[in-house]
């Protein structure tokens, strides 16, 4: 199995040129990927995959863990502190933040919070 990492998912709203909607349930939801360190994809493009996720502010924001679909994926882009980009095409879907490893999210996140995340 791949290497995963834990992160904070916010979906991108239709009004901002997201999705419709969240997916009813995001577990197995793979999607390209487009990491800030590597905006050019220097490193080529990659799929990621939510492996499983839970709800911290309705559908639109999740704590998930995820993880690369290839094991030849560059699993280093998926440090603590490193946002992303979920793609559907040329469309941004989310955002999100890889998670330091000792840190538990809280059961809840503010708005304040999730505008952090872009």
């Amino acid at each position: 199995m791949n290497p995963q990492a834990r992160a904070i998912i916010r979906w991108v709203p239709a009004s901002r040129g997201g999705r419709k909607a969240p997916p009813p349930d995001a577990t197995g939801f793979t999607t390209p990927v487009r990491f800030e360190s590597d905006a050019v994809a220097s490193r080529g493009w990659w799929s990621l995959r939510i492996i499983d996720a839970r709800q911290l502010l309705g559908p639109e924001v999740l704590d998930a863990r995820v993880a690369f679909v290839m094991p030849e994926a560059p699993h280093d882009l998926l440090k603590e502190g490193e946002r992303f980009e979920l793609l559907e095409g040329p469309r941004v879907v989310a955002k999100a933040v890889v998670l330091p490893t000792a840190i538990e999210p809280p059961d809840r996140i503010s708005e304040f919070e999730l505008a952090l995340l872009g």
